[in-house]
């Protein structure tokens, strides 16, 4: 009986008391942070599951990480021509007139931090129109928004995020096809199929 007591327990009282040791020497610090981490990660699962946005949060998600992923793509396009700009203004005499061509265009795809305030900017509109629209239509009890706009609630979120999220998976393509030199098939194809089906519909 001792030997099974010590087989199955043990590990658990070792466990317990080194927690126990590690939170005493270091003024209850572990136990602090994990008692905040603990409540931060079930406030933000709470608060994933409400749709702020008037659709799923996850999808929301989706397209911002879209945003971001074409930002990289973005700047590592920006760079390259950069780069290109800069080997080609070395060619000729300064102050050539094709030397202060390129030399403008080096300086004007050269990486900056301040570019990165369009990609926060880009999510910000986005997200506050969805917000917004979201809650207008909330609050209009009666249907007569739709009535007025001539749009249902479907239109007014999903069309524009769709449309928002294609063109950034299009920059997406564009971008990665200058950097490696040729197109992935996917992007041909999305374009292909999307592209046709947005024209007949802004043609409506």
């Amino acid at each position: 009986m001792p030997n099974c007591f010590q087989l199955y327990f043990n590990p658990v009282y070792i466990y317990v008391k080194r927690s126990f040791d590690l939170a005493t020497d270091h003024y209850g610090a572990p136990l602090y942070i994990s008692t905040v981490l603990t409540g931060v990660i079930e406030y933000l699962a709470d608060f994933m599951k409400i749709p702020h946005f008037g659709m799923s949060n996850f999808l929301v998600f989706l397209v911002l990480i879209t945003v971001f992923i074409d930002a990289y793509f973005g700047i590592k396009s920006s760079l390259k021509k950069s780069k290109e700009a800069l080997l080609k203004a070395q060619e000729f005499t300064i102050e050539t007139p094709e030397y202060r061509r390129y030399m403008k265009v080096y300086d004007l795809k050269r990486f900056r931090a301040e570019k990165l305030q369009f990609t926060f900017f880009k999510c910000l509109t986005l997200l506050g129109y969805l917000f917004f629209i979201k809650n207008l239509i909330q609050a209009d009890v009666e249907g007569e928004l739709g009535s007025i706009l001539g749009f249902t609630s479907g239109v007014m979120l999903k069309v524009p995020v769709a449309i928002f999220w294609y063109y950034d998976f299009k920059s997406i393509g564009e971008n990665s096809t200058y950097i490696y030199g040729k197109k992935a098939p996917i992007f041909t194809i999305v374009e292909s199929i999307v592209e046709f089906k947005i024209k007949n519909y802004l043609r409506k």
